[in-house]
């Protein structure tokens, strides 16, 4: 499976990445959402992980490209800290499968993808 990874800070991409890869997971990561729309459509990954506080484009802008611009299904996990309920039900009706708030659990979130992976295999 493959994943891309968006989000601002490095401390959080860079425990993620490896842990992804210990799995066995392909993993590509960005610090800029609006790269990160270059790499998803070169990557074509089976997961996105993105942040929705960042700079220049933030994460609601990537999360509509995906589902609106490119009519995709990729599923998307949002790993953010912000937690304003007007923000999750944005991208809820965005159509994100799930929403993790920081600060991140690494086997939490692994476990989430492992769900969402048999959860697609499946159906």
């Amino acid at each position: 499976m493959k994943i891309l990874a968006i989000d601002d800070q490095q401390l959080v991409l860079l425990p993620l990445q490896k842990k992804l890869e210990d799995m066995g997971y392909k993993v590509k990561t960005s610090t800029d959402a609006s790269e990160g729309i270059g790499i998803y459509d070169r990557f074509k990954p089976n997961l996105v992980i993105v942040d929705i506080n960042m700079p220049d484009m933030c994460g609601v802008e990537f999360i509509e490209y995906i589902r609106v611009n490119k009519r995709s299904s990729t599923p998307i996990i949002v790993l953010s800290g912000n937690t304003s309920s007007d923000i999750i039900a944005q991208t809820f009706k965005l159509g994100i499968n799930d929403y993790i708030k920081k600060p991140m659990d690494l086997d939490n979130i692994c476990e989430r993808i492992k769900r969402l992976n048999i959860f697609f295999q499946t159906y």
